[in-house]
């Protein structure tokens, strides 16, 4: 119900911000600041996903676990969308989200909240034992591996 209001009061909020710093500022400067905070938004945006893989993959080649690598690109990632959506207060958040301790500080409390043996969650890995572990949940299913070669594409014209 939280992530409910919010989403609610949240337009509601960026247009406040709009008609309050707006009118301080002027139009030019405030729509400045909007096409300047999208484009921002957008090259963090690519950065952000490439930057994310080559993490993870170094984490990977190296024995790491890759949750906190991903949970920092899912930040970022996170960030950089709010940076591309009109609006001060979703800008300022997302200026915060880029700082190094806030992400570590996220990283942290995504980790509590949802790490091994929280309620509800379901971790899946490659590994073939298995594990007992009180509380957890097994799902078996069945898996097919796709080709690593991409499909042949018939020619531009």
């Amino acid at each position: 119900m939280p992530v409910m209001i919010l989403l609610l009061l949240w337009p509601l909020l960026e247009i406040a911000g709009f008609v309050w710093i707006g009118g301080a500022l002027g139009v030019g400067p405030t729509l400045g600041f909007v096409l300047l905070s999208g484009l921002v938004g957008s090259v963090l945006l690519r950065r952000a996903g490439g930057a994310t893989l080559m993490r993870l993959r170094a984490g990977r080649a190296a024995g790491e676990t890759p949750v906190p690598a991903a949970l920092d690109g899912v930040w970022r990632i996170l960030a950089a969308v709010l940076m591309v959506v009109p609006g001060f207060f979703s800008s300022g958040v997302a200026l915060l989200m880029l700082l190094p301790p806030v992400r570590a500080g996220l990283t942290r409390l995504a980790e509590r909240r949802f790490g091994p043996g929280s309620a509800g969650i379901w971790v899946v890995g490659a590994s073939r034992r298995t594990s007992s572990e009180p509380g957890s949940t097994t799902i078996e299913g069945e898996f097919r591996e796709l080709p690593t070669e991409p499909p042949e594409l018939p020619p531009r014209r």
